[in-house]
């Protein structure tokens, strides 16, 4: 038996294990889901949308052939859109019946010829002589953008994969098992064999001991009437126990039907983030090389691909003072390691970007506020703001979800953002006189305290002269994003402009170090104007709030000095 049984174990063993390897071989599914389209391409660009990389489930890889420059790559579906705008550009699509097959449409606009490479809208991107392949990311709205340099036609080559996801998990499971049968008839063949040796050995018959007289015991017999009432009654009982256990299960209660519980739905869609996080890494990354190059040739043409506004006209009149004195030191890096960042929700343009860079040496935070005007420009730094000792940021929506951006005139908040500007400015200037101070957060904050007691200084220091204070909005590039209390983190340019001019005839106002060099000499009989920046970043609550309104940051630097 033991050999019949391990003959049995080794044919269901082989059996599993040929069931598993074809899991693994002929029965296997291909490798991928696989589209190829082949069309004479004219028009400078190709999308691919997101319905048809949503053909299969998972990621694709799109791959391109074509005779010079390729070029791939994923962003947003209306993105891309808005990035081609009234260009000329091939749709890339499944057919709408039958097998899915890719098939190109025309759509005809304004043939321009721009380069894609390097924008900030993808978030990966490709470049090849004759091929390029790209691997997508399938979720977020992701879409295809194809193109050469932007003025030839589009590669006219095009496959699009999806990795089918194949579990192996079967397969394993009869082959373990296989093995396991196989080592169990290996082991019960062994052990037959050493069972017939011994069997086929000689063996000496022993003379059997004597025994005594067997006993027999004696069976009672009952007597089981085989007719008659008894053996009814019995049977009846028997009987009726099947019934009532077979009527007791048929009457059991039926099981309860779960009904689905509905969820709670919004009628209103929030706009995605313009920027997932590898963008706004790619971004700042890119923005901290630029200003490294630029603070070290001391160039302010290198800012202008990536500067603009507070941020450009800081940073150039400082390069400008550094070329004439040595006494001032080098700016402080933009770092690019990112520790909070904030982007818009929104389909529209212009976009911001709100990030946080911390260096490793103990230095105070930055934030990096920046903006996007057209989809086919790049963010440009329009603020770089150093934060306060102990700043707390409010708390904000998620990096993934974004930020509603906040209108420059919006009367919600405690302050109208474009108003911070004059209206800090005069609780500088009068402190607790002014009509505003009760709107600030004036109990630590160390900017307010030092410029405030400046001023006092400076009045009962220039006893033959008179000195005018004014503060006044810089820019009409105010950047704000709501917190989730329903305020904004408000980034905002503020102007101060200090007028000296003498009281008698015949004296003058002298002035000395940036002040000297940007005057071009050491005073002037009638007087002087001294404009000064700050890049500013606040807190402001909702009008609902129990709040006040918070300075987070500032970063000041000399503008211009001018003789009346």
């Amino acid at each position: 038996m033991k050999l019949f049984a391990a003959i049995g174990l080794f044919v269901l063993s082989l059996s599993l294990a040929l069931v598993g390897v074809a899991q693994r071989t002929i029965w296997a599914p291909p490798p991928a889901h696989v589209l190829n389209l082949e069309y004479d391409a004219e028009n400078h660009f190709a999308v691919i949308d997101q319905k048809t990389l949503s053909t299969y489930p998972g990621n694709p890889t799109v791959t391109v052939f074509g005779d010079e420059k390729t070029f791939i790559s994923s962003a947003r579906e209306s993105d891309i859109r808005a990035w081609i705008a009234d260009s000329s550009f091939t749709s890339i699509q499944t057919k709408a019946s039958g097998t899915p097959e890719l098939e190109p449409i025309s759509n005809f606009g304004i043939d321009q010829s721009i380069s894609p490479r390097g924008s900030d809208l993808w978030r990966d991107e490709a470049n090849g002589k004759q091929k390029a392949e790209l691997a997508v990311t399938n979720e977020q709205e992701a879409a295809v953008l194809i193109a050469t340099d932007g003025r030839s036609p589009a590669p006219g080559k095009v496959t699009v994969s999806w990795p089918i996801a194949y579990d192996l998990t079967p397969s394993n499971i009869n082959l373990i098992i296989a093995a396991v049968l196989l080592a169990a008839a290996l082991i019960i063949n062994l052990l037959s064999v050493s069972e017939e040796r011994r069997r086929r050995r000689p063996q000496r018959r022993v003379p059997k001991a004597p025994q005594g007289p067997k006993t027999r015991n004696r069976k009672s017999r009952l007597d089981i009437p085989r007719r008659g009432r008894r053996v009814a009654r019995k049977v009846s009982v028997a009987t009726s126990g099947v019934l009532v256990l077979g009527l007791l299960s048929g009457c059991a209660p039926a099981a309860t039907p779960v009904e689905p519980t509905p969820t709670p739905t919004s009628g209103v869609i929030a706009d995605p983030p313009v920027l997932i996080e590898s963008q706004i890494q790619k971004i700042v990354s890119n923005v901290a090389m630029w200003a490294k190059k630029a603070d070290g040739a001391t160039d302010k043409a290198m800012l202008e691909s990536r500067f603009e506004g507070a941020a450009q006209q800081m940073r150039t009149t400082y390069y400008y003072l550094m070329s004439k004195s040595s006494k001032n030191e080098a700016l402080p890096p933009i770092e690019e390691r990112i520790t909070w960042s904030l982007p818009a929700a929104s389909n529209i343009w212009p976009r911001t970007l709100m990030v946080v860079t911390d260096a490793e040496d103990n230095k105070l935070p930055q934030m990096l506020v920046m903006s996007q005007s057209s989809p086919r420009t790049q963010y440009k730094v329009s603020y770089v703001i150093s934060l306060v000792p102990g700043a707390a940021l409010p708390p904000v929506a998620a990096a993934d979800a974004g930020a509603i951006p906040v209108a420059s005139d919006s009367a919600y908040l405690k302050v109208v953002p474009r108003q911070l500007p004059p209206t800090y400015g005069d609780v500088i200037d009068k402190g607790a006189l002014s009509e505003h101070f009760g709107l600030f957060n004036l109990e630590n904050d160390k900017y307010y305290a030092d410029v405030s007691a400046l001023e006092q200084a400076q009045v009962q220091k220039l006893t033959k002269a008179k000195i005018k204070f004014k503060h006044f909005l810089g820019s009409s590039k105010v950047l704000s994003l709501s917190t989730a209390s329903g305020g904004a983190l408000v980034a905002v340019y503020m102007k101060d402009d200090y007028t000296i001019k003498p009281i008698k005839a015949g004296s003058g106002v002298t002035v000395s170090g940036n002040e000297k060099i940007l005057l071009g000499t050491a005073g002037s009989v009638k007087g002087v104007r001294s404009t000064y920046g700050n890049m500013m970043v606040f807190y402001v609550p909702p009008l609902s709030a129990d709040e006040k309104t918070t300075l987070l940051g500032v970063t000041q630097g000399l503008l211009a000095v001018k003789g009346l």
